[in-house]
């Protein structure tokens, strides 16, 4: 079994935000589940076996059902798994008792560290105050934390701290091309959401020339991998595309049961293209800005039209079509 390294945990796709860049498509209208407490245990266990020391935790929004949070965080250390950090917008931080409380809570679980994501997508939906009171309480109570990014913090930090900023308003303070910025200084792997701004960095180009018989063994790379709260491993940078985590890791990809993911793996886009044509798949005559975009058209396709155990979550399917239309 191969050992995730740098790993993370989605325990809900549900978020408060509905961010730009979004690997995962999370957004308010995902279904409101949450990681249960048997898929904790069983995820926990699974690791455990794999050998991996630690984990992240992430969303969606981790923070939107903390039960949830802390109950995972508990089957993780019966199971000797470490947290790295838990991910957040801090949406929750309104009330300085409510934060002491919960990073008090967090301690005693021996988690260490929070990630508080300040950036111009984020703060569409979260007032700078919240993440500035987050970080300001870690402080006084010595608990560590990073902000990914905090360049984005020096340039916000003459904002209104009170309100959310509007595309309008951002292109205002940052300049009309702050989305396209943003998105290239962020280090994204324009996949998910960013899909949408892609095309704004790159252009299109014909679904003919990003055909490739290379293999994409990317896809079982089991560093900086996701497990969710549906038992399946999501792979770096391959959002929409999953496996059963035991089926994952023991690279049992099985063509019956994951067409998709087993043809990118034996024959790339170009042996997807064969069978998602088969289904009737037409690619758009506009083109593509990138192979993954092209990847998760025929995906999009397949999803509606020949669904299959490895194209999932439907709800990251759901709420990509209201963002990247091809």
């Amino acid at each position: 079994m191969n050992t995730p390294a740098y790993s993370g945990i989605i325990m809900n796709y549900v978020c408060t935000a509905e961010c730009r860049h979004c690997m995962f498509a999370s957004a308010p209208d995902c279904p409101k589940e949450y990681i249960s407490p048997e898929m904790a245990e069983h995820l926990a266990s699974v690791l455990e076996e794999a050998g991996t020391s630690s984990v992240h935790i992430g969303g969606g929004e981790p923070f939107m059902n903390f039960r949830a949070l802390c109950t995972l965080i508990e089957a993780l250390n019966r199971h000797d798994v470490g947290v790295d950090y838990i991910e957040t917008n801090a949406f929750w931080c309104s009330e300085d008792e409510l934060v002491r409380e919960r990073l008090g809570k967090l301690r005693k679980l021996g988690v260490t560290t929070v990630m508080v994501s300040v950036d111009p997508f984020h703060i569409e939906y979260v007032p700078l105050e919240r993440p500035l009171r987050l970080c300001q309480i870690m402080n006084e109570l010595e608990f560590d934390y990073f902000i990914w990014q905090d360049r984005y913090l020096r340039k916000m930090i003459r904002f209104d701290r009170s309100k959310r900023y509007t595309k309008e308003e951002l292109q205002q303070a940052l300049g009309k091309n702050y989305i396209t910025d943003t998105a290239s200084e962020y280090g994204l792997g324009m996949n998910g959401r960013a899909l949408a701004i892609a095309e704004d960095i790159y252009g299109k180009r014909p679904a003919e020339e990003l055909l490739s018989a290379v293999p994409c063994r990317s896809l079982l790379d089991v560093c900086h991998c996701h497990l969710d709260l549906y038992g399946n491993i999501v792979p770096s940078g391959c959002p929409g595309i999953a496996a059963e985590a035991r089926d994952y890791l023991n690279e049992q990809i099985d063509p019956k049961k994951y067409p998709v993911m087993a043809r990118l793996l034996t024959g790339g886009t170009k042996s997807l293209y064969a069978y998602a044509k088969e289904k009737g798949f037409l690619p758009s005559p506009e083109g593509y800005p990138t192979k993954c975009a092209f990847c998760y058209a025929m995906r999009e396709f397949l999803h509606k039209n020949a669904l299959s155990a490895d194209l999932a979550p439907s709800c990251f399917y759901q709420n990509m079509q209201k963002h990247v239309k091809y």
